[in-house]
């Protein structure tokens, strides 16, 4: 009995070590800058046990370095290799549940980031986006344009990987650009490569099957 009280309070004042837990997969859920929401979408980082971590968005990986934790601080550190540096300095680490907070200050504002453990890649608006999307209807106040728009049901948009979409236009031309998504909202923007076609930008909304596009641009 006095052997298995000994192990018990040996457990209760020997946690493990922060360093340990700050080891694994994981989202960014939210970040607030002051008492502002700024999460960028689907972030994410992989510490390692080596020291060394990755990070990106969505399926995009983005950032790698080398990480420190200082147990006397409780602050987590991290060093990008190929990217710029972080002159903010350390975030203190707490654990609240399931999620790991970071807390620091930058231009004199407090900044509070969660974190919760993952195991696969978190898909961002972007990675949803990519592929051949066929016209299906067109509404101005409610009502549909289609029949006028696209009368022979020509109209599509490929939206490529690479950041490259090719559309087929009512006509059947073909017309091509670049898009790009904003990382802190669902929005996308078309950038012709014709002098004469404007940008677009548009909110969506995309699923597996389904793209929304409601536009926010003249």
């Amino acid at each position: 009995m006095l052997r298995i009280l000994a192990l018990l309070i040996f457990v209760e004042i020997c946690p493990p070590s922060f360093a340990q837990s700050i080891v694994g997969f994981w989202e960014v859920k939210e970040v607030k800058v002051g008492s502002e929401i700024k999460t960028p979408v689907a972030k994410w980082t992989k510490v390692n046990g080596d020291g060394t971590y990755q990070a990106g968005n969505g399926w995009l990986q983005n950032s790698e370095g080398t990480w420190r934790y200082d147990k006397v601080a409780r602050s987590y550190s991290s060093f990008e290799t190929n990217g710029i540096v972080d002159n903010y300095g350390a975030f203190k680490v707490s654990f609240k549940d399931s999620a790991m907070i970071w807390e620091r200050e930058e231009d004199g504002l407090p900044v509070t980031v969660k974190l919760e453990r993952i195991k696969k890649l978190p898909r961002s608006t972007g990675d949803f986006l990519v592929g051949i999307w066929n016209l299906k209807e067109v509404l101005r106040n409610g009502q549909s344009e289609k029949s006028v728009f696209d009368a022979e049901g020509k109209h599509y948009i490929f939206i490529r990987w690479d950041r490259i979409y090719v559309e087929r236009t009512p006509k059947g031309e073909k017309a091509t650009g670049y898009w790009h998504i904003n990382g802190h909202r669902p929005e996308i923007t078309f950038l012709s490569h014709s002098e004469q076609k404007k940008e677009e930008s548009w909110n969506v909304v995309v699923g597996e099957n389904e793209l929304r596009m409601t536009g926010i641009s003249d």
